[in-house]
């Protein structure tokens, strides 16, 4: 791999940002399940979430962290 091997220590400094409110397309899964990206195919566990990015691309999210960061819109 090419460049520097990233640490928390290059985050001294750094500002504060928040996440822009943006509605996705969500669902968690109940098995195992896979998803082909950009950088290899990735491998999800059961109940974690399938998301559809802002740009169509699929990603997996691991269920407590999904469940921790976001909530359900009443649409």
């Amino acid at each position: 791999m090419k460049g520097i091997q990233a640490t928390e220590r290059m985050l001294k400094g750094a500002r504060l940002y928040m996440k822009k409110p943006m509605p996705i397309q969500a669902a968690s899964i109940p098995q195992t399940f896979w998803v082909a990206s950009l950088e290899g195919n990735h491998q999800g566990k059961e109940g974690d979430y399938l998301i559809k990015g802002i740009k169509g691309e699929l990603y997996i999210c691991d269920r407590s962290i999904f469940e921790s960061s976001y909530e359900l819109l009443n649409t």
